[in-house]
């Protein structure tokens, strides 16, 4: 029996099963053996800590000196046991999917970002007659925002970068206020990192984006427009990033080259996949156009399950394994 499985646990994945076990590199059946010393208990198609198992985890973390945080909320029902366990298998598959050869890989789970200004849910997008329009450019928070922050291209790195003091000034100024977006599963690719390495950063990028590339996963969830709140935040949280954060290095890095954003929905199965490709390239650009250079990717758990061989870079795996569902540089049909 591997107690070591029990650090798998976290507030971020408190619930795993023998196949997410596996896949994380862990003998699964040490699950059913802290079920029997009472470590463990099935929860929903999982298994989630006893009180037992959450002090053993801190006990082996003091030991081998490996940090863990305590999971102030765990699941409590079946609903919210196989809510975790799909978030959990979201990330497992992605991980390890690729590597990142010559850099560094870093990635978290339900990652919140603040966004502001905060807008109405249906305040970023609409649909009408089956095409998309984008309403975020044309409230007047973000038109107050961009007046207040103009530079958001190359020439932005003359200048001091606003960064978060700025924000706050500009908020307590008009009265902006703030609310969330949540990343299932958030991947920060830093490539050719002993190279990159002698580059300083920059002291306003709050979010650690500087000389990145990067993926912002979600679960795709069935009605796809009760998706385009989300999308509408991670646009305007890319607007604050351009003009507030890293001017001028949000979309290029330091030596000029392109700095990717990829946005990737997940599903269970590559139909469920392939009618959200249909749905949203319906729609049009305009999910994408206002926060250009930006991607739309899709994967399917059902496809990552299937994945001959861990692909050495993002690169790799993004053009030879996900399906490209939107682009800034082809049409709707791409």
């Amino acid at each position: 029996m591997d107690q070591n499985v029990l650090l798998l646990f976290s507030p971020q994945c408190p619930c795993w099963d023998e196949e997410t076990v596996r896949i994380a590199g862990s003998d699964p059946a040490s699950l059913e053996q802290l079920e029997k010393v009472s470590c463990l208990k099935r929860l929903g198609g999982g298994y989630v800590l006893t009180p037992l198992g959450e002090e053993k985890r801190r006990d082996i973390s003091a030991e081998i000196c490996v940090p863990v945080q305590p999971i102030i909320t765990a699941p409590s029902d079946e609903a919210s046991a196989d809510d975790a366990l799909e978030r959990c298998r979201m990330y497992v598959f992605l991980d390890h999917a690729f590597k990142t050869q010559w850099g560094i890989k870093e990635v978290t789970v339900s990652e919140h970002f603040p966004v502001v200004p905060a807008l109405p849910d249906d305040g970023y997008f609409s649909v009408i007659n089956g095409r998309a329009e984008a309403l975020w450019p044309e409230n007047q928070w973000i038109k107050s925002l961009r007046e207040a922050f103009p530079k958001n291209a190359e020439d932005a790195r003359k200048v001091p970068a606003p960064g978060q003091a700025g924000l706050k000034a500009w908020a307590a100024r008009t009265g902006a206020r703030e609310n969330t977006l949540t990343v299932d599963f958030m991947l920060r690719s830093r490539a050719d990192f002993n190279h990159y390495r002698t580059i300083r950063g920059l002291d306003s990028d709050l979010y650690s984006f500087f000389n990145t590339d990067r993926i912002f996963a979600f679960r795709c969830p069935t009605d796809l427009r009760r998706f385009l709140p989300v999308l509408g935040r991670l646009h305007v949280f890319m607007e604050e990033q351009r003009r507030i954060f890293v001017p001028g290095h949000f979309d290029l890095d330091a030596e000029e080259q392109e700095c990717w954003t990829l946005l990737c929905l997940v599903t269970r199965t590559e139909a469920e996949l392939e009618k959200a490709a249909q749905t949203l390239r319906g729609w049009g650009h305009a999910l994408i156009d206002p926060a250009c250079p930006l991607y739309i990717i899709g994967s399917s758990i059902e496809r990552l399950r299937s994945q001959e061989e861990i692909k050495d870079t993002i690169y790799d795996w993004f053009q030879e394994e996900t399906m490209h569902i939107m682009r800034p540089d082809a049409p709707d049909g791409e």
